[in-house]
């Protein structure tokens, strides 16, 4: 199926495609690294040790196969309350230590936030979060970074 996505789609030219990927080392991860050499990858955590731990194999295999790290992503980082305080759920730092020990960037803490009311019609952008929201500004930082360091 990997193949058939990346070979046999029309594909107008593109600047960036992202594949997300299941956690870990697995057979999906190894054919990307194989299909398409020159490719970059985000790492994608929680803060949690567990799910840092699971990143960090992804991280690893990653420069083993010579491919530039673009950084770590910690989602789920903390969840604000009304009040206005943050509460870390699933622990913190996970993101930062796991950016050290890949020798990347921590590129962005995305919080737990709630979408945006509409954000299943078919008619509102694409993102759930609509852009003038922290995660809305968060992921187009995001993807700001990622087209200007990929071009």
């Amino acid at each position: 199926m990997l193949s058939a996505f990346l070979y046999e789609a029309a594909w107008e030219p593109l600047d960036v495609m992202l594949i997300d990927l299941p956690p870990g080392t697995g057979d999906i991860a190894l054919q990307v690294h194989q299909k398409i050499p020159q490719c970059s990858e985000l790492i994608v955590t929680t803060p949690s040790a567990a799910a840092s731990y699971v990143a960090a194999r992804a991280g690893k295999m990653a420069m083993q196969a010579n491919q530039r790290i673009v950084g770590v992503i910690e989602n789920m980082s903390y969840y604000v309350d009304p009040t206005g305080e943050k509460h870390y759920i699933f622990g913190q730092q996970g993101g930062a230590l796991l950016a050290e020990q890949l020798q990347t960037k921590l590129l962005a803490q995305i919080p737990i936030a709630p979408p945006k009311p509409d954000s299943l019609s078919p008619h509102t952008l694409p993102s759930v979060y609509a852009p003038e929201s922290t995660n809305g500004q968060l992921f187009n930082k995001l993807a700001e970074h990622i087209i200007h360091t990929n071009t």
